[in-house]
């Protein structure tokens, strides 16, 4: 059975390169370029996985990550481009499973994906 995965990424490269890499794995991908995009998604469409790139925009929104939490139920990985960043508690505290930083590591994020989905 595979996973579906959305990642929110607004590079273009870097959302290609993940959809490849875990289509690769057998995960179905959605793609989208900001977080607007995932907050307007119907709670219905169920991801088992949610991608956020934190630069894209709309993810740092307040309370994003609260409402992509109740509404999809679905485990978030964060992609971080620097570390410190006072969102990333806030990150934490509303339940986000890890990060991923960039550059990524394609054996690093497989490996990740594939203990969430199990």
């Amino acid at each position: 059975m595979s996973n579906r995965i959305c990642i929110v990424d607004h590079d273009l490269a870097s959302r290609g390169y993940l959809r490849e890499c875990l289509e690769r794995d057998g995960h179905q991908t959605v793609i989208f370029d900001s977080g607007f995009q995932i907050k307007g998604n119907p709670s219905k469409e169920h991801f088992d996985i949610l991608i956020l790139n934190m630069d894209s925009p709309g993810v740092k929104e307040k309370g994003l990550l609260l409402e992509v939490q109740k509404s999809h139920q679905s485990r978030i990985l964060l992609i971080v481009s620097e570390r410190g960043d006072p969102f990333l508690k806030e990150a934490i505290d509303a339940g986000v499973y890890g990060f991923l930083y960039k550059p990524f590591n394609l054996k690093e994020v497989c490996t990740m994906v594939g203990h969430l989905t199990r």
